[in-house]
């Protein structure tokens, strides 16, 4: 292998971009572990979280050329597995309600029970917009962008307590949007991780 030990990160990200497999090959045994710690929060099950990994870096080979090494690549890794996630819960769902309509005595009209998902991610954004300034960014930092909460502490000049209280808040404001919007859902693992996963870093 070469020796890319001195090579910043945005250097390997133009090598893999070239297809350069030894580039490929350290930002895997760099970012490896932070990938998966972070998707390990997600479905708590150490099998899944190696899977749901392994698929991102698959999925990060396989669409190299989209990479801009210019960017914060650990929040763009942290944005490729929750999407990997969702992606796997909606099929879930998709799947549960195919089994319920087609069940002979069907526990629940799947049609009326089970919330659209996008529907349900656009309450979550449009209850995020309603925040205070502060609340939003410091939600976003978190949620979006991978930040802990220290990260953000420093970022925004707040003490660690304060960014706490806002994210505490802002995720209790989240919830009790969905909730009101839609009382029936039977998906509120689904809402639940949509919106409040534990806290990154």
């Amino acid at each position: 292998m070469k020796h890319l030990d001195n090579l910043s990160i945005k250097e390997l990200l133009c090598l893999i971009q070239t297809g350069d497999t030894d580039a490929f090959a350290e930002v895997y045994k760099l970012y490896r572990r932070k990938v998966y710690c972070f998707a390990y929060r997600f479905v708590r099950c150490s099998e899944e979280a190696s899977e749901l990994t392994q698929d991102v870096f698959v999925r990060l080979w396989e669409s190299r050329m989209k990479i801009n090494p210019d960017k914060n690549f650990e929040a763009y890794l942290f944005s490729m597995v929750r999407s990997n996630f969702l992606d796997a819960l909606k099929k879930q769902a998709r799947m549960s309600v195919y089994r319920t309509a087609n069940a002979e005595e069907p526990a629940f009209n799947s049609t009326e029970s089970y919330m659209d998902f996008t529907e349900c991610r656009q309450i979550a954004m449009n209850a995020i917009e309603t925040l205070s300034p502060q609340a939003k960014v410091a939600y976003l930092l978190s949620r979006e962008d991978g930040c802990s909460h220290e990260d953000i502490s420093r970022q925004m000049g707040l003490s660690k307590n304060t960014v706490n209280n806002h994210i505490k808040k802002s995720l209790t404001h989240i919830r009790t949007r969905i909730r009101y919007l839609s009382p029936d859902t039977v998906l509120p693992f689904v809402l639940f991780m949509l919106v409040s996963f534990p806290e990154i870093g």
